[in-house]
């Protein structure tokens, strides 16, 4: 029951104003809640008429919280905190358990425990299926390739596969280039120029331009080795590439001379092979499989010599 109403039925036979607070212990209490929700704790002293009369009024308006609601709260905060100390109390038990029963285990059989590893299992099956979904993205990504240089492909102007990792177009340099010159020829300025609108249509994607020789030395004054040879090459064709809008900041040129052959320089046949102008797509690093963090670098150990004097 409301707090009014327990007021008004112990003093129905009396009015508010007859009501001695100083003899009445259940309206005292009455006053000394509604101050104390009032924040007047400070300075309680017995009730006036007028202040009853408050207190009633708003007993009987029902904006006190019924006694019985009170209790019930708190009983449920105390069941609710009982029960978590229960919960607790029971898991710790069971890891008590767990633990006597490994040891139990590892004394009968005279070997250790074995270690819980799932979540490094399930770190490792969660990077292979990144490895695979790169893998699959690369494959994609190599068919996409093959469908615009079709034409080039089957007319045999161009080769197409993967080395290292990379995709790479292969130009043979007696299409592009004389022997022993940098200069373009016709033929080579039309593959490039087919080549270069195709790679415009691959965004967000970094390509090498590298050039390579057979092993025979070359015997023009011009360069002195064929790492000349082939650096300057790769560097025409890059210009080039760029000339016919292919994005500056996504070529580079590299020169291997003789020293990254595709067959055995043993004939011509094979050494026609290796003289050749690739252009590679480079892997975005998130397409390499992960590799472990690198520990900082730490600075060398001091020297118990004292430095030598300058």
């Amino acid at each position: 029951m409301l707090l009014g109403y327990r007021v008004e039925s112990n003093h129905a036979e009396r009015g508010i104003g007859d009501i001695d607070p100083h003899r009445d212990p259940i309206v005292t209490r009455a006053v000394v809640r509604a101050r104390r929700l009032n924040g007047t704790l400070s300075d309680v002293r017995p009730p006036s008429g007028s202040l009853l009369a408050g207190i009633a009024t708003i007993a009987l308006t029902g904006c006190l919280v019924p006694q019985s609601k009170l209790d019930a709260a708190l009983k449920d905060a105390n069941d609710a905190k009982t029960a978590s100390a229960d919960k607790q109390k029971k898991l710790d038990n069971d890891a008590t358990q767990i633990a006597q029963l490994q040891n139990d285990l590892a004394a009968c059989t005279g070997k250790p425990v074995p270690v819980d590893r799932s979540a490094e299992l399930n770190a490792q099956l969660d990077e292979l299926r990144k490895q695979k979904a790169a893998a699959d993205a690369r494959a994609a990504l190599f068919n996409e390739f093959v469908a615009k240089f079709k034409k080039m492909i089957d007319a045999g102007r161009v080769r197409i596969g993967v080395r290292r990792g990379r995709i790479v177009l292969s130009l043979r340099n007696d299409v592009l280039f004389d022997e022993g010159k940098t200069d373009l020829k016709p033929e080579g300025k039309q593959a490039l120029a087919e080549i270069g609108q195709a790679l415009k249509t691959v965004p967000g994607r970094l390509f090498q331009v590298s050039g390579h020789t057979d092993n025979l030395p070359i015997k023009n004054k011009e360069f002195g080795s064929n790492w000349e040879l082939s650096t300057a090459r790769a560097v025409v064709v890059v210009k080039f590439l760029a000339a016919q809008g292919v994005g500056a900041a996504v070529l580079s040129a590299a020169g291997y001379g003789e020293f990254d052959p595709v067959s055995p320089n043993a004939d011509e046949k094979n050494r026609a092979k290796n003289r050749r102008i690739e252009i590679s797509l480079v892997p975005n690093i998130e397409e390499l499989i992960s590799i472990p963090e690198l520990k900082a670098e730490t600075a060398p150990p001091a020297s118990s010599a004292p430095p030598a004097k300058p």
